[in-house]
């Protein structure tokens, strides 16, 4: 350095137990006489000009979920080591890059991440371990379930139900410890577990999850009946057709979505239900029996809607007919027009209208274009000496 050269300020050692995310504006390329751009062009970033460094800050700038995903995807395919950038990342002091880390390393398959990720999952003062336990899952491998297996017996809750979601992505070696939260841990982690039996889709949690539809809470049985909808078995047929008249709207929805996807299987628990004293409870299996679909019950609606004591039951079954749709369908609520209710009357055209088949449209262009009055007889007489007409009704 000569003595015209001026001071140069000693570089600044950047604190690499914490990572400030770099913003993009500090990655611009400066005009200089030896490169200049016009003013009015685009200058462009690093993060656009490739390299592990420009990738690594791009990731670390990414704030929406569209540049994270941008961000991930150039890591992955990134030919450098960047993983250990992001095990310095994960350790950081940052929740949003640790977080941002953990979910690279899971995509990224690396068994030298394993450790870490172990060890961001115990710890659930970090806020990193819902992450965290997800990528051990994504990385799959046996030390990594065998490791989350471990951390279901994990003294927090939450550390517990993080294990318990992550496990989805398990497969059958999971499904026993799985079974065993479901029945002895917080209500929490039992939502989680019984979630992820539904995603492993096992026979063998079948039993368990049954059990779990009489829980007191109703998170609770949304989830097993879920699971158990994704199982299929017809051993649960039973059991589900029982939470049709829950206390808890979703629940119930949600039962009947189960009962459709058994199919076959779940028409008879619910057709007794048509006997069952409370009209409530007969309407709601007329509903459900429309919604599982299925042209084996069309009679069963067809002699709820002729012989029901209340309208509003009889409501139901004919729009569950009208969402069968089939030909016996048409039949059916053609003979239920002359129902004595009005409103049971409207809802057979509603279904008429859903069906939109030849056949039911040709029932209601016959309704449309003809005009009954029984025991009357209609006359024109012209009287008065006047052009008017006037018409008599007589009895």
């Amino acid at each position: 350095m000569t003595a015209q050269d001026p001071q140069l300020p000693a570089p600044k050692i950047p604190n690499a137990s914490k990572i400030n995310p770099p913003k993009l504006e500090d990655y611009r390329i400066p005009v200089s006489p030896g490169y200049a751009l016009p003013e009015d062009r685009y200058v462009m970033s690093a993060p656009e000009l490739g390299g592990e460094s420009a990738i690594l800050a791009e990731f670390d700038a990414a704030a929406r979920s569209d540049q994270f995903s941008m961000a991930l995807q150039k890591l992955i395919r990134c030919r450098d080591n960047v993983l250990p950038a992001l095990l310095e990342r994960l350790d950081s002091d940052e929740v949003a890059i640790s977080k941002k880390a953990a979910i690279a390393l899971g995509y990224l398959r690396s068994p030298q991440a394993i450790a870490p990720l172990i060890a961001a999952t115990k710890n659930p003062h970090r806020q990193i371990h819902w992450q965290a336990a997800a990528a051990l899952s994504w990385i799959g491998s046996n030390e990594a379930i065998s490791a989350l297996i471990q951390l279901l017996r994990h003294p927090s809750i939450q550390v517990q139900a993080a294990v318990a979601k992550a496990l989805g992505r398990a497969s059958l070696p999971a499904v026993s410890p799985l079974v065993e939260a479901l029945k002895h841990s917080d209500d929490m982690v039992k939502v989680h577990a019984a979630h992820s039996l539904g995603q492993i889709s096992s026979p063998l949690a079948v039993t368990t999850l049954i059990t779990a539809l009489e829980h007191g809470s109703k998170s609770v049985r949304f989830e097993a009946a879920w699971a158990l909808g994704q199982i299929k078995s017809p051993l649960s047929a039973n059991s589900l057709a029982s939470l049709l008249t829950d206390n808890d709207i979703s629940v119930q929805s949600q039962a009947v979505q189960a009962l459709k996807n058994i199919g076959v299987p779940a028409i008879a628990p619910v057709a007794r239900m048509l006997n069952n004293h409370a009209s409530h409870t007969r309407s709601v299996a007329a509903r459900t029996l429309g919604q599982i679909g299925m042209e084996e019950v069309v009679p069963l609606l067809a002699q709820v809607l002729r012989d029901d004591e209340y309208a509003y039951v009889r409501c139901d079954a004919a729009l569950a007919l009208g969402e069968i749709g089939s030909h016996d369908a048409v039949f059916y609520l053609s003979q239920a027009l002359k129902d004595r209710d009005r409103s049971v009357r409207s809802a057979i055209l509603r279904a008429l209208a859903q069906i939109n088949s030849p056949e039911a449209q040709e029932v209601l262009h016959n309704l449309k274009h003809s005009v009954s009055i029984p025991n009357y007889s209609v006359s024109n007489i012209r009287d008065f000496g006047d052009e008017s007409d006037f018409t008599t009704i007589q009895g």
